[in-house]
């Protein structure tokens, strides 16, 4: 008997990835510029890298 195994359909997801780095050794990857603004007011030295 064979078994049916379920894929994960590709999504369309066109919102541009940002990551920022928070200090030394954190990176966070964020959605809009809206969310780095929100995680620039709890780390004043973050930047953004891509």
């Amino acid at each position: 008997m064979k078994k049916l195994v379920k894929r994960k359909k590709a999504s369309a997801d066109d919102r541009p990835n940002i990551k920022i780095k928070l200090d030394y050794k954190t990176l966070v990857t964020v959605r809009s510029m809206a969310a780095f603004e929100k995680w620039k007011l709890l780390f004043p030295t973050a930047i953004i890298l891509e």
